[in-house]
């Protein structure tokens, strides 16, 4: 994907220490499924990070983002509950698109370099 790296952020912190306030995020990582983006789509299939069944998280400075991301499920052969909300995608799906035609900036960071 071009370098970059995709985040689910789940919180937003600031502290100081020394005088200095640092801006950090708690994220836990995606990470993509294969080397190349998705034959029929063109657009990277990523996947949580875990360690065994545990996600990773890691604290990052804020001014390490470079842009949102738009994900979109992979569906797979199972039915969507009539009550399923938007709000528990993350946590439903196991993979996700990321989809590049959201608009004209993230087609830039993720143009394909093939």
């Amino acid at each position: 994907m071009a370098g970059m790296v995709i985040a689910w952020v789940f919180l937003f912190f600031s502290f100081s220490y020394r005088w200095c306030d640092y801006s950090c995020a708690f994220v836990n990582w995606f990470i993509s499924t294969d080397e190349k983006p998705d034959d029929d789509t063109g657009m990277w299939m990523v996947e949580l990070e875990h360690d065994r069944e545990w996600p990773i998280f890691q604290v990052i400075d804020v001014n390490s983002i470079a842009h949102g991301a738009h994900l979109l499920p992979i569906y797979g052969s199972s039915r969507v509950p009539e009550d399923f909300s938007h709000h528990d995608a993350l946590d439903w799906f196991q993979s996700f698109f990321v989809n590049k035609f959201m608009d004209h900036h993230t087609f830039e960071f993720l143009v394909d370099s093939t």
